[in-house]
């Protein structure tokens, strides 16, 4: 299953890559260095939880205690990243569009390399 994560952020970071690159060649810059920070808020959303689940894997118990706190934990470490670099995208004056449209692909992307693994694993 570990790989499988990683291929999961292979196939994101290949998405990201790609739209920006489409968006670029159109000759959109603004927009697409807009689309390119959004998506790499959610590749750094996706790079977290997966950080987080390896955490999780090396502590081998039961407790539920425990689970939950990791559970929180990650979920407040998302939260703020995605706060943090969202202001500083809009901070740089990014057109919120671009950065939402980025995020959501960044997020499709997780989405579809989750597909590709489930049948793999």
């Amino acid at each position: 299953m570990t790989a499988s994560f990683t291929w999961g952020l292979v196939i994101q970071s290949g998405v990201v890559l790609a739209g920006a690159l489409v968006l670029a060649l159109l000759g959109h810059e603004t927009q697409a260095m807009g689309w390119f920070v959004g998506a790499l808020i959610a590749l750094a959303n996706s790079a977290l939880l997966v950080w987080r689940w390896h955490q999780g894997r090396r502590v081998m118990t039961s407790d539920p205690g425990r689970h939950m706190r990791f559970f929180y934990r990650s979920m407040i470490e998302r939260y703020v990243g995605l706060v943090v670099l969202l202001g500083g995208a809009l901070w740089l004056q990014l057109n919120a569009l671009t950065l939402l449209a980025g995020f959501i692909t960044g997020q499709i992307g997780w989405l579809v390399a989750a597909l590709v693994w489930r049948n793999k694993a």
